[in-house]
């Protein structure tokens, strides 16, 4: 349950990054860089970097395909958008469901009425069959899978979704035309880039294709942000990691293990997909041997840096803050802050330091008097470490802890109660 600690004006008491003695830090992860966070069938995950500088920030992309999987399962409903191939509508997608699923196998809610079974019936005794099933599976995002922590590190992002002509309807942008019927099944990447310009399909001023608004935690690439990645890399080859070649079915199966599958729709029942270093072609929703590499925007507020050098052998090993869910907003704006608050005796100590800084206060520290003194438009609040009485300009206020130092003997580390911060801003104001 997220805990709220409010501060008069709007500050609620946080959490954001953990102390952690580290040779990088966030601001290390660049275009290019490698980072761990999150395991797949046991091994740990590793991210590229492929972007830093779209709309949502820093974004990741699995370095290996992880799993073979159908985007979306048949349905044996007539009168489903999903029946007999599946439907290339991202929103709707098993795939997409599962991706973002934190329910166990078995468990997971699929929007089409469709889990991606093995075998699926259809009318006059005829049988469809999912070439790897996942519905008994838990959710990527399951604790299988992923501490809470890890989890924190994920953003949820609203981003543009290319559409199929059956789906123009949805488009926000104005455009009422699909791109993909100027692809060239299997074109070189190269070429494909150079007549189509995806790289301003998702510009709000330079639209080229109908496109919406979707709002997902883990997903494909979508053309536009592949094309990010081609320009800025020149290759989007990856390789099935060897879990994932030697458990899918049937086992022998020889098909071409890179291919790769993007979120963007062929048509209604095909989506885009990569094969090798730089073709682009596409594949039916319900075949199950293309490659599924994950893409998350990684939130950078979350984040710490635990160990590694950020290359493909050495990657940034990365866990996200320990006490994720309790945030402190100063003025309307959540404050993010290099010392973890501490509970203690069901009191939370906050750091002063950032919460008065933010309000315009001068803080000084007297390490000598072990004082902290901020001052604002001529009120001057005082505490002293260990201390539980705070001094406000020359009057005395009993607080129902004392100020603390927390790890170093520095500004930042200089922790006092909630209530004790709420009585400070009310004689400042």
């Amino acid at each position: 349950m997220k805990k709220k600690f409010k501060i008069l004006t709007g500050l609620v008491a946080m959490l954001s990054c953990a102390v952690c003695v580290s040779a990088a830090d966030v601001n290390d992860i660049g275009q290019g860089t490698y980072v761990q966070f999150g395991k797949y069938q046991g091994d740990p995950i590793v991210w590229k970097c492929i972007n830093t500088e779209d709309e949502n920030g820093i974004l990741l992309l699995s370095d290996k395909i992880l799993t073979l999987k159908a985007f979306d399962a048949p349905s044996s409903d007539e009168n489903s958008k999903h029946f007999e191939y599946g439907y290339s509508l991202w929103e709707d997608s098993t795939l997409r469901a599962w991706l973002n699923a934190t329910a166990a196998g078995g468990e997971i809610q699929w929007p089409g009425g469709n889990p991606p079974m093995g075998s699926i019936d259809l009318p006059e005794g005829r049988k469809t069959e999912l070439l790897n099933p996942y519905d008994q599976e838990d959710g990527f995002l399951s604790d299988t899978n992923f501490t809470p922590t890890e989890r924190s590190l994920m953003k949820t992002v609203s981003q543009w979704q290319t559409l199929a002509e059956s789906e123009v309807s949805r488009s926000t942008n104005g455009i009422d035309c699909c791109f993909q019927y100027s692809y060239i099944p299997t074109s070189d990447i190269v070429r494909l880039m150079e007549r189509t310009d995806i790289n301003k399909l998702y510009q709000a001023d330079a639209n080229h294709a109908a496109m919406y608004r979707v709002t997902d935690t883990v997903f494909l690439l979508d053309a536009w942000q592949l094309d990010a990645m081609w320009q800025a890399f020149g290759n989007v080859e990856a390789e099935a990691t060897e879990k994932a070649w030697a458990t899918f079915q049937p086992s022998d199966y020889q098909g071409n293990r890179k291919i790769w599958l993007l979120r963007s729709p062929y048509g209604s029942t095909c989506v885009n997909a990569i094969y090798g270093t730089d073709k682009f072609s596409f594949v039916g929703t319900e075949k199950g041997n293309s490659g599924v590499r994950p893409a998350v925007y990684l939130n950078p507020h979350q984040t710490v840096v635990l160990s590694g050098s950020g290359t493909q052998e050495d990657p940034y090993v990365l866990d996200g803050n320990e006490q994720y869910g309790t945030m402190v907003f100063s003025q309307g704006k959540q404050l993010y802050l290099d010392q973890l608050p501490v509970e203690e005796n069901g009191r939370l100590l906050v750091p002063v330091r950032a919460i008065f800084e933010s309000l315009g206060a001068e803080v000084n520290w007297d390490e000598e008097a072990n004082q902290v003194t901020a001052v604002k438009d001529g009120t001057a609040v005082q505490l002293e470490i260990d201390n539980a009485t705070m001094v406000v300009n020359e009057s005395e206020v009993e607080l129902e802890a004392p100020a603390r130092l927390v790890g170093d003997r520095s500004p930042k580390s200089i922790f006092s109660d909630n209530i004790g911060v709420i009585y400070a801003i009310k004689f400042m104001y």
